[in-house]
């Protein structure tokens, strides 16, 4: 039995359905596997950023309890200047600013002390 035009046509288009249905599996998996990759490396990048969080919290809070127990000192714990013009010695200026914990202090003169430490 000769099979008509019509079917020949049909089972020729049902092959190149199922070809197309194939080649579209393959384009989904392949775009599964790139969008997981993506979401694991947006995964990364978060896990990074809360650790880096973390850290700047961990930094703020002793920054806080620093500042808090050097508010708690007493003033009192200020030396007299030593000499009888009233300004205090080099030495004493220095001691000042490392327990203030002024940045650079070890570099600077006596006027840049005086004025890191809001006395000039």
């Amino acid at each position: 039995m000769a099979k008509s035009k019509a079917e020949k046509a049909a089972e020729k288009a049902l092959d190149s359905a199922r070809v197309a249905v194939g080649e579209a599996e393959k384009a989904v998996k392949k775009l599964d596997k790139k969008t997981r990759r993506e979401a694991k490396d947006l995964a990364d990048r978060l896990q990074r950023a809360a650790k880096d969080a973390k850290k700047a919290v961990q930094r703020a809070k002793k920054t806080a309890a620093d500042a808090r127990v050097s508010a708690k000192q007493p003033m009192d714990q200020v030396d007299a200047p030593a000499s009888s013009t009233g300004i205090p010695t080099f030495r004493e200026l220095r001691d000042r600013a490392k327990d203030r914990g002024i940045q650079g202090y070890s570099r600077m003169n006596k006027a840049q002390l005086l004025h890191a430490l809001g006395e000039g």
